[in-house]
């Protein structure tokens, strides 16, 4: 419905096509939603099934918004990792393994992180504080099962991240996730964490928005933090991706931000507040595209 809101506000003509008749269409301007539905035959990778789709409907001439390019950045931890390495992004140490064999056979200093390949929201993200944890997730069939790739990262000291909702090179959203725990942990809203919608480091604005440019997306979100939370130091990339959902600022009553993700209200309403943030960053995407389309064509 936001893609729709924000081609009405475009004035554009559409047509809205459901079903699996996708691939009839040749040199059309094709908007579709990032989601795990397109998997039907329930891959391990649920991401590739979307890279194929995207990538022949541009061979038959379509332009494809978000582009194949684009899109495979969702939820493929391996890609965004190589493609930081590739644009020198300033990231965690990172490594990818082949194998666990082949993570034992290195000897990585504890503590660190291991990351799924194909997960968001702080799924699938595992602290390997000693090989007792190591062990645990090595006897994960299910893990072992569905990742080709083992990725470690280094876990950096620091208790609050920012996100960054991008739109070309505009900042559209920023809040920072907080976690007033002594010990390190996910800062995802699940997890209990503050969020702080006001303060945003000025200084380091212009070094996200070229960070972002460098991987060539239309929009995406970035997750960002600073070695023991010291802002004077240079931005650590997380991750990013091209598909995110907002969350929108509430005013916080003494409650987590994620009770009021959780409960309805009717006079503070996060689902208000979280559809309106939706439409406004959808109506921006919308325009980006366009504007990207028209100016290929000239």
């Amino acid at each position: 419905m936001a893609t729709i809101a924000g081609l009405v506000a475009e004035n554009k003509e559409f047509r809205v096509v459901t079903g699996k008749k996708i691939g009839s269409y040749h040199d059309k301007k094709i908007f579709f939603s990032i989601n795990s539905k397109y998997n039907i035959y329930g891959f391990d990778d649920y991401t590739n099934i979307l890279l194929h789709i995207t990538r022949q409907l541009e061979i038959q001439g379509n332009e494809v918004f978000p582009k194949q390019c684009e899109t495979i950045f969702w939820e493929n931890k391996t890609y965004m990792h190589q493609r930081f390495y590739m644009a020198r992004v300033h990231e965690p140490r990172t490594r990818i393994f082949d194998s666990m064999k082949y993570l034992l056979n290195a000897k990585i200093k504890f503590p660190y992180l291991i990351k799924a390949e194909h997960s968001c929201s702080a799924e699938g993200l595992y602290k390997i504080s000693d090989f007792s944890d190591l062990a645990r997730l090595m006897s994960d069939e299910n893990f072992i099962r569905k990742n080709r790739h083992i990725i470690v990262q280094e876990l950096i000291n620091m208790r609050k991240d920012l996100r960054v909702i991008l739109v070309e090179g505009e900042i559209v959203l920023h809040y920072w996730r907080i976690n007033k725990d002594k010990e390190w942990k996910p800062t995802s809203t699940s997890y209990g964490t503050e969020v702080d919608f006001d303060f945003f480091p000025e200084q380091w604005r212009q070094h996200i928005i070229d960070t972002f440019r460098s991987l060539e997306l239309t929009t995406g979100a970035f997750d960002i933090t600073w070695k023991d939370d010291d802002l004077s130091t240079e931005p650590i990339y997380l991750e990013v991706s091209p598909f995110y959902q907002p969350n929108p600022k509430m005013e916080v009553r003494k409650k987590a931000y994620a009770f009021y993700k959780q409960h309805f209200s009717l006079f503070n309403s996060w689902d208000v507040k979280y559809v309106d943030a939706v439409f406004r960053i959808k109506q921006k995407q919308v325009r980006a595209y366009l504007s990207a389309s028209a100016a290929s064509a000239l």
